[in-house]
C-alpha cells in the first residue's frame, strides 16, 4: 500500500506543477500589457489551470500523510520541517497573490464604481508592471526545492 501513496504523491506533485506553472507564467506574460480581454482571458486560463494545481496538491498530501503512516514516520523531523514549508509557501503565496490578482479580475469583468475610472489601456499596463510575479516565483520555487532537498537529504 506505501508504494500507491508514494504513486499518489508524486502524481499529485506532476499534476501541481503543471497547473501552477501555467499561472505562474501568467502572471509573467500579463506583465506590462494594456489589451483588458487579452489580461482577462490569460486571468481565466490561470484560475482553470489553478484548478488542476489545487487538485494536485490535494492528491499530493493524501499520498504523502498515505505514505508517511504506512512507514510509521508521519512525525519524522523531515516530514514535519517539510510540511511546516508547505503551509508557509501556501500562505506566503495567497497573501502576495490573492490581494492583487483577485481584485484585479474583479474590476476587469465587473462594472467600474460610479467615480472611479475604468482600468484600461496604461492605467492597466501600469498596474500590472509590478514585481509581484518575482517575488511569487522566488518564494514558490524556493519552497519547492526547500522541500525535495528535506525529502532527499531526511534530516534526523
Amino acid at each position: 500500500m506505501y508504494q500507491w501513496f508514494v504513486v499518489l504523491h508524486l502524481a499529485g506533485l506532476v499534476l501541481f506543477a503543471l497547473g501552477h506553472g501555467v499561472s505562474m507564467f501568467v502572471a509573467f506574460r500579463i506583465r506590462r500589457r494594456s489589451d483588458r480581454a487579452l489580461v482577462v482571458e490569460l486571468l481565466d486560463l490561470s484560475q482553470r489551470a489553478n484548478q488542476i494545481a489545487y487538485l494536485g496538491l490535494l492528491m499530493l498530501i493524501v499520498g504523502g500523510i498515505g505514505a508517511a503512516l504506512q512507514a510509521g514516520s508521519l512525525t519524522s523531523t523531515w516530514i514535519v520541517a517539510t510540511t511546516v514549508v508547505l503551509i508557509v509557501v501556501i500562505v506566503a503565496m495567497y497573501a502576495i497573490a490573492a490581494g492583487f490578482y483577485y481584485p484585479l479580475r474583479k474590476q476587469l469583468t465587473e462594472p467600474a464604481a460610479e467615480g472611479s475610472p475604468p482600468l484600461d489601456g496604461d492605467r492597466l499596463a501600469a498596474t500590472l508592471d509590478n514585481r509581484r510575479p518575482d517575488i511569487l516565483a522566488a518564494v514558490g520555487l524556493g519552497g519547492l526545492l526547500l522541500m525535495v532537498a528535506l525529502m532527499v537529504i531526511k534530516p534526523a
